[in-house]
């Protein structure tokens, strides 16, 4: 796998899990307990129909010789819309709306597109896009974190995912939640290569009004538009015909 394929897969799983963490944000003890938490999380997770917010990606590759840091902004609708908006370290734009991937690379002048109704339930079952403490117990095993990096004022919690193929690949996974204003700080994901990959989150809202028009991408006549899910490598509809 390229380095751009491994790239966007692991930061848009990143960023659909953003409406997890914002709805287990609810318990601001830690001493509440686990159970507790999780009865909160599907209140609020009830809650919460949109957000939006601005994001700062860190990775950290053995394919790499720097770091690679790269922003932009994510929006998300319940059940299945999201838009991810990167301005570093290039234009790109994601948008999964209405069983349709589309992937924007302007400077490339290139797109990719893809059906994904065969792969919908699974794609966000897997990445936990609105789906209550039952539900997403069902794939990962979900405790209050000991041995992440502690960050004053804020709540860390472990998601291990339950299926081998996922579990060989990836090592852990962290979120760390302000604990007065109930918002994802960060997430840190760890692969079995030794890979991190750290998002940080700023500016996020919760409901905010967002245009009709969002979850749509209109591409120039000058795009070579191609089938592909360049962006979702590793999960799924990339390893199928």
């Amino acid at each position: 796998m390229s380095y751009r394929r491994f790239s966007l897969a692991v930061s848009l799983m990143g960023l659909i899990l953003v409406a997890g963490a914002t709805a287990i944000a609810t318990a601001t003890d830690p001493a509440q307990g686990l159970s507790q938490i999780l009865t909160r999380f599907d209140e609020v997770q009830s809650g919460v129909g949109s957000l939006s917010a601005d994001f700062t990606m860190i990775t950290e590759s053995t394919m790499l010789k720097d770091k690679l840091v790269a922003s932009g902004r994510i929006y998300l609708t319940k059940p299945d819309s999201v838009r991810w908006e990167f301005d570093l370290p290039e234009q790109m734009r994601f948008v999964i709306s209405e069983n349709r991937y589309t992937g924007y690379f302007p400077e490339q002048k290139r797109a990719e597109k893809r059906d994904i109704q065969r792969w919908r339930e699974q794609l966000f079952r897997f990445l936990g896009l609105g789906q209550a403490s039952a539900e997403l117990s069902r794939f990962y095993e979900i405790r209050l974190a000991t041995n992440a990096e502690e960050i004053p004022g804020t709540i860390c919690l472990e998601l291990d995912p339950k299926k081998q193929r996922v579990k060989k690949k990836m090592d852990a996974v962290h979120f760390w939640i302000d604990d007065k204003t109930y918002m994802p700080v960060r997430v840190e994901y760890r692969s079995k290569k030794g890979d991190r990959r750290v998002i940080d989150f700023e500016k996020m809202e919760v409901n905010p009004q967002l245009a009709a028009d969002l979850y749509s991408v209109d591409l120039p006549d000058d795009v070579d538009v191609s089938k592909g899910f360049s962006a979702f490598s590793g999960f799924g509809p990339d390893s199928t015909n």
